[in-house]
């Protein structure tokens, strides 16, 4: 019984622990965008401000493209480096979508993690003009059915 409960003791200091030093870091420290846009320098993306995004959709009238991004998500760096970089990939988004990139690791991204209930990254999210969900993709997709994905909330004028 004693081994038990000091086994059960060591277990939950262990997870204290864990939590302690793996949450992450506060504060509204911003990211190199350099470093951060990896290969997709071409695409316009505004930055951790989905507010301002749906401002620029309202008077440009064109969806939100949100890709919820982390930079430690392999699959992120994956779609960055091989879809997001290809030229076709970036003429469509920049002539149909306002871009939205959301830094997930972010506490003030938090409430739209739980929002969009975003379960996995990369996630990509769209929104009318006026901010109103129309619909997510989760995961990395090739070129083509990310450009599937895109072409089904694009409406013609």
């Amino acid at each position: 019984m004693n081994k038990r409960l000091f086994g059960l003791l060591g277990l939950g200091l262990t997870l204290l622990l864990f939590i302690f030093f793996f949450q992450p870091l506060g504060g509204n420290v911003q990211v190199d965008s350099s470093a951060a846009k990896g290969a997709d320098p071409q695409i316009n993306w505004i930055w951790n401000d989905l507010n301002k995004g749906v401002q620029v959709a309202k008077e440009v009238d064109k969806p939100v493209l949100i890709n919820f991004w982390a930079d430690w998500c392999s699959w992120c760096v994956k779609m960055d480096k091989e879809v997001m970089s290809d030229e076709e990939v970036i003429d469509f988004v920049s002539e149909n979508f306002v871009p939205v990139k959301i830094d997930s690791d972010l506490p003030e991204n938090r409430r739209l993690l739980i929002l969009y209930r975003i379960t996995g990254h990369p996630s990509f999210v769209i929104l009318d003009k006026n901010g109103k969900f129309l619909g997510k993709a989760v995961g990395y997709m090739p070129k083509d059915i990310f450009l599937q994905f895109l072409e089904a909330y694009v409406t013609e004028n």
